[in-house]
């Protein structure tokens, strides 16, 4: 049967329109971080027509995934997540044009792998000093980015927002990459817009038992599908509204 793409994303036609829907076909997403936050904003994406996606991580999953990331099944488990995602989102688009890379992005390798960097990218990477240099990279080559903020311990997806980097408040991930990027970047301070937009959680995160934390049995704190998926989802929204108003 030959994939018919204008009728499979004849939903994303009508909402869109047929320029915006070009225009998303048109489009370049690299999304950098495919975890609980990442592998949801990329499904959105292929789901939403974009045609062409690239994806960085350079983990595999584990079962103890399967609370919160989409690839994570008993049947995937030990596989690398790109690959997982890549081979899915074929399955659902067979025109997407999708491109795996299993690496690390270091402040020695991103120059070269990120050489071609598309104008649109998702960051949704858990390391803190990893973000830093990838969004320092990210605004330094003019990208329409944004970024994902802590997601963890947080069970309400109704105190999720987008602000920019300066102004999101109450989310430590957030607070210390606003931090490290003033201190080591030269970053403005003073309640200046860094113009960085990301998503954030204002949610106080809820901590695992103290006893089962120590014990190992435990991570310091979970995650809820609900407000990683939620976050993924927004990032989404927010990358399709600027491809479909360029």
């Amino acid at each position: 049967m030959t994939f018919d793409v204008r009728k499979s994303f004849r939903g994303i036609r009508a909402v869109y329109g047929e320029e915006g829907f070009q225009k998303l076909q048109a489009a370049h997403v690299l999304v950098i971080g495919i975890g609980g936050i990442g592998s949801w904003l990329a499904e959105s994406l292929c789901r939403s027509a974009v045609g062409q996606l690239t994806l960085i991580d350079s983990d595999t999953i584990e079962t103890t995934n399967s609370n919160r990331q989409l690839h994570t099944m008993a049947s995937t488990e030990g596989l690398y997540k790109a690959d997982v995602l890549s081979r899915r989102f074929l399955d659902i688009n067979p025109a997407l044009k999708v491109d795996s890379m299993k690496v690390r992005l270091t402040p020695g390798n991103i120059s070269s792998l990120l050489e071609n960097c598309p104008k649109y990218v998702a960051e949704a990477i858990d390391d803190i000093d990893s973000k830093a240099y990838v969004d320092d990279f990210l605004f330094k080559r003019g990208a329409t980015f944004i970024v994902a903020g802590g997601a963890g311990g947080r069970r309400d997806p109704t105190k999720l927002g987008i602000a920019d980097l300066a102004f999101a408040k109450g989310n430590s991930l957030i607070s210390r990459l606003r931090s490290i990027l003033r201190r080591e970047y030269g970053y403005p301070k003073g309640g200046i817009k860094m113009r960085i937009p990301c998503v954030y959680s204002c949610e106080k995160p809820v901590y695992s038992n103290k006893e089962s934390y120590v014990s190992g049995d435990l991570p310091a704190f979970g995650a809820s599908m609900p407000v990683t998926a939620a976050a993924g989802l927004l990032m989404a929204s927010w990358i399709i509204e600027r491809i479909v108003a360029d």
